[in-house]
């Protein structure tokens, strides 16, 4: 196992008239090479629940373990398991600061211990990794790029520490459809390539059903449900209280489901054209 979270909880400013629980009694493990969903409306858990993931809180109650390191020991090896979990928030371009790309790309890699010319090496492979020109964005200045240049590059500052695990927020916001499925698309691929697992927040139900292998579930503060993407959105209750809603592919396929056609649970729209074909001929 990659990760094993068992009976995680956390309340923000506890013992006081503040006191917030944001996650209660949240246990899953997570298998190297699994490509992971999280969802949840807004105030569900999720960002505090992954922010345990590289020690960006502190655990309070229950027990967090990344590959060999346990984060209820008295002095974790944070060190190494920020190197080993990558995140990126939403809107990670705004984590850029240095005055070129090939400067911010080799700061986590530095920071980590890594010579200059190893960290060069390193930013340099990861700039081409997320399809940017090395040559030509090297020495700009990350503020000369358009929005989903500068994404890229923050990608690559990450990717530069060559983290075993990438944990994602949101990492469409903010993107046209085109951009958002370029985004997918780059993510996939350094997942097939690079990463070993990837860990993704979404509230978009249609990226977590084409690109996660498994999906789990946040209402207030509570792990509710743990499954594959096929199992979830085939239940017409997954959704009760959670504020989301099924991808498109459902909704529609659940409107054929009304007029007598059955179609199963696409995901995709290839997914459903098919159905849609084969249901068609099944009715000759």
């Amino acid at each position: 196992m990659s990760i094993v979270v068992s009976d995680l909880s956390f309340t923000y400013a506890p013992k006081t008239s503040f006191a917030k629980v944001a996650i209660q009694n949240v246990s899953f493990e997570i298998t190297e090479g699994e490509t992971v969903g999280i969802i949840g409306s807004t105030g569900s858990g999720k960002s505090t629940l992954i922010q345990h993931l590289n020690g960006l809180i502190r655990i309070t109650s229950g027990s967090v373990k990344v590959y060999d390191i346990d984060l209820t020991a008295k002095r974790p090896d944070l060190k190494r398991l920020r190197r080993s979990v990558g995140m990126l928030f939403q809107y990670p371009e705004y984590q850029l600061f240095a005055d070129t790309v090939l400067q911010d790309v080799c700061f986590g890699p530095l920071n980590f211990g890594a010579t200059l010319s190893d960290a060069k090496i390193a930013a340099e492979e990861s700039i081409r990794l997320v399809g940017l020109d090395f040559d030509e964005v090297k020495n700009r200045s990350p503020f000369e790029l358009s929005g989903g240049q500068r994404r890229r590059a923050a990608i690559a500052g990450v990717l530069a520490c060559r983290p075993k695990i990438l944990v994602l927020d949101e990492p469409t916001a903010g993107l046209d459809p085109a951009g958002k499925r370029e985004m997918l698309n780059l993510i996939a691929q350094i997942k097939g390539n690079y990463i070993k697992t990837v860990i993704m927040i979404s509230h978009n139900m249609d990226e977590i059903a084409e690109y996660t292998q498994r999906v789990l579930v946040m209402n207030n503060g509570r792990l509710i449900r743990d499954c594959t993407p096929v199992e979830l959105f085939a239940d017409s209750s997954a959704f009760t209280d959670t504020g989301l809603e099924p991808p498109h592919c459902v909704k529609i396929s659940n409107m054929l489901r009304e007029r007598g056609i059955e179609t199963g649970t696409p995901l995709t729209t290839t997914e459903l054209a098919n159905a849609i074909i084969n249901a068609k001929e099944g009715l000759k």
